[in-house]
């Protein structure tokens, strides 16, 4: 017995064409156009987030309860509030001074008389 042969079609072979290459500005070489497109993409998208980022609206800060006018009144008072005298940590705390501006508010309300240290870092109202 014979086997029948097959009949076999002729396959045409596509080609693929050939990805379009842009020219970058900075080496001359080619890249395609698919990377080109994704690196602006991811550019557009970096500079979105960006601003979308700026755009967020802060929280107010908070305000001690302690500051009330200037800085001097503001140390002064919490000075005055405590009985035996108050370390610069807790002015700190209280004012919400940063330690420049408390360090020159102690330095000048010292000076005037109105504070003395009791001991180094404790403060008392005269």
């Amino acid at each position: 017995m014979k086997k029948a042969k097959k009949q076999v079609k002729p396959v045409s072979k596509k080609v693929a064409a050939p990805a379009k290459r842009a020219v970058s500005s900075k080496k001359k070489i080619s890249v395609p156009a698919k990377k080109v497109k994704a690196k602006a993409v991811k550019a557009v998208n970096k500079k979105v987030a960006k601003v979308v980022k700026a755009a967020k609206p802060k929280a107010p800060a908070k305000k001690p309860a302690a500051v009330q006018g200037t800085v001097l009144s503001s140390v002064l008072s919490t000075v005055k509030r405590s009985k035996n005298g108050v370390a610069i940590a807790k002015i700190k705390e209280k004012t919400g001074l940063s330690p420049r501006q408390l360090s020159n508010a102690l330095y000048k309300l010292s000076k005037s008389g109105k504070i003395a240290s009791k001991e180094r870092g404790i403060y008392i109202a005269k």
